[in-house]
């Protein structure tokens, strides 16, 4: 009982010091309200204090639109990206239908078109101490069906070609070597060079083209199919300009080379390796020739009769 006595006389006193520090601080309240000595020398903190308030409120208003998406560079950049998808929709349709339009050109023109090879898949991996700088060796060999001079590519474009074949394994020289040679021709320009490696693996360099200022910087560089050495329309890479001169950025170098889809090189064969068999040759008509002979014929045995009357 004494104890709960103590603490209810201390509750009380805190009560009533609560009670009196109040009434302090709302009588000097009042007089910093009503003093002007007082007024005067608390103005410059107050001043300071307002401009910190106003500089705050100014920001609320930038950082509440960062925060819920109206930004203005947002918006221009929406804006943009909105305005780039209708002209790629433009150009996909305008492609589609160019791509109708050719093809029934083509046909209306009976244009033999490019044939489309069949391939088998393998897996590459890299060689060391080989008798080329640049090559890979892939799982699939001479029981596979692959040949030396089959183009090796992958999803990005034209990888090497084959140069040995075994059982079960073959050699493929890439474009990056110094001793390959392509021949190519930009997409858009049509100016066509040779494309050679020995500039290390992300780049080429390009050979014997006729004219300087004929590529165009970003265009593709396709194969031409020139020499039969790789089909016509295979992507190699794209033009970029290094020490003021043209190069190629290989599209070998825009992913890893672990699978590849090797290709046999289809070539027009020379007339005398594609003989045309006398089987197929077709024999000249002769039937109209043969029957004015025939209709004479028929014709003497009536005409020899009415001679042999007249002499009688």
């Amino acid at each position: 009982m004494a104890t709960l006595g103590r603490d209810r006389r201390a509750g009380g006193q805190v009560r009533r010091t609560g009670v009196i520090v109040a009434i302090v601080l709302a009588l000097g309240f009042i007089v910093v309200q009503t003093s002007p000595r007082v007024r005067e020398a608390v103005a410059p903190l107050r001043a300071g204090m307002d401009d910190i308030v106003v500089q705050s409120a100014s920001n609320l208003p930038r950082v509440s639109s960062w925060g819920f998406g109206g930004n203005e560079e947002l918006r221009r950049q929406l804006e943009a990206l909105r305005v780039e998808n209708r002209q790629l929709s433009i150009w996909r349709d305008a492609a589609t239908s160019m791509g109708e339009r050719m093809s029934r050109y083509e046909e209306l023109l009976n244009l033999e078109s490019e044939l489309i090879p069949n391939g088998v898949s393998a897996r590459v991996v890299t060689e060391t101490n080989g008798p080329f700088a640049e090559t890979r060796l892939s799982n699939a060999g001479a029981r596979n069906g692959v040949k030396v001079g089959d183009i090796a590519i992958n999803t990005q474009g034209v990888l090497g070609r084959i140069v040995r074949v075994g059982n079960r394994s073959s050699r493929i020289l890439l474009v990056t070597d110094f001793n390959s040679r392509v021949p190519v021709m930009g997409e858009i320009s049509g100016v066509r060079a040779i494309l050679a490696g020995g500039k290390g693996r992300e780049y080429g360099q390009l050979l014997d083209s006729p004219e300087r200022e004929g590529f165009i910087p970003g265009e593709q560089l396709l194969t031409t199919g020139e020499g039969n050495a790789f089909p016509r329309g295979l992507r190699v890479g794209t033009i970029v300009e290094l020490e003021n001169d043209w190069a190629v950025a290989l599209a070998l170098a825009e992913a890893p080379v672990d699978f590849v889809r090797i290709l046999p090189a289809v070539s027009i064969p020379k007339p005398e390796d594609d003989m045309v068999a006398q089987s197929d040759v077709e024999a000249p008509d002769t039937s109209e020739e043969t029957e004015p002979t025939t209709e004479a014929a028929s014709e003497t045995p009536e005409a020899a009769p009415a001679a042999t009357g007249e002499g009688q």
